[in-house]
């Protein structure tokens, strides 16, 4: 996957697109950018994702904005991961972006720059000044600009009890109630966070502080069952029990100590990511030993 951030240097003859935030890159997501791929082979047109950074309630109505389920990099990751999206451009949600109505977006982005042929969007989707852009509004639009519109159905989570819609919204709720299983069998994975080491400063421990941006989605305070592991090195997984503690206004920061298996080489400032699998009553017992002999 090719990942553009300047649209006024990119330009496709034709292309299969899809649109959205795909925060989190959860089941519904997947199940879009399945069908944006099924669609691009059909029209033997390459496949597009149209992504916005920051989130647009971070302009519009910062108070409302929520956290995010990931990075904008761990975004990039994700969408890279399923093997359906050949190109990704990030368009900067701002001021200018936040009044462009759904006509000049259509027109000017995704019909002049991508040459779209075929807009694959859930069913809910809007875009555009007011919200105007449903895909109804679209679908009339793509007859006098040729391309057609495939609204891909909302389907309700069969892996979680309540058979709740799969969303990022529903997600989010899920990992801030503490609700971990649920909420991993929405995303279809262990939800992750990534933050930098600011304790110890031993070079190999089993206790290790990490600082987590505030505006990640975290779980409440307590202790998760998880694993831990290093960014940007050749390092494997490791079983930790995660002690998500109190957020830090004051620096936008939020305090998740790892109590991990086994000693692990880390220095002030590394990058990790941790992954929560679920609240620790719930572990095997080598982690309640674990947390037992460390504290």
């Amino acid at each position: 996957m090719i990942v553009i951030s300047d649209p006024s240097e990119f330009h496709l003859s034709g292309s299969a697109v899809s649109i959205g935030m795909f925060d989190g890159v959860h089941r519904g997501h997947r199940r879009v950018l399945r069908t944006l791929r099924d669609q691009g082979l059909v029209l033997q047109l390459p496949t597009v994702v149209v992504t916005f950074d920051p989130h647009p309630l971070a302009t519009l109505r910062p108070e409302s904005c929520p956290p995010r389920l990931s990075t904008l990099e761990g975004r990039m990751d994700l969408l890279a991961s399923t093997g359906h999206v050949d190109y990704c451009l990030v368009l900067k949600f701002d001021r200018q972006r936040s009044v462009e109505s759904a006509d000049e977006f259509v027109r000017g982005t995704l019909v002049d720059k991508l040459g779209m042929r075929s807009l694959i969007v859930g069913e809910n989707f809007v875009c555009g000044s007011g919200r105007q852009g449903n895909t109804t509004y679209l679908g009339n639009l793509g007859g006098c600009l040729r391309f057609d519109v495939c609204p891909v159905p909302l389907r309700p989570n069969t892996y979680i009890e309540n058979g709740a819609q799969c969303s990022s919204s529903e997600t989010r709720r899920l990992i801030q109630q503490g609700n971990i299983a649920d909420a991993n069998a929405m995303l279809d994975r262990p939800h992750e966070l990534s933050g930098t080491v600011f304790g110890p400063s031993d070079s190999a421990c089993r206790v290790i502080d990490l600082l987590v941006p505030g505006d990640l989605c975290s779980p409440p305070i307590g202790d998760y069952a998880g694993t831990v592991k290093k960014q940007h090195v050749a390092a494997p997984w490791i079983d930790a029990i995660l002690q998500v503690r109190e957020e830090h206004s004051q620096i936008g920061a939020r305090t998740i100590r790892l109590l991990v298996e086994k000693q692990t080489r880390v220095a002030l400032g590394d990058a990790m990511t941790v992954r929560f699998h679920d609240r620790a009553r719930s572990a095997p017992s080598r982690f309640a030993f674990n947390t037992m002999a460390l504290t």
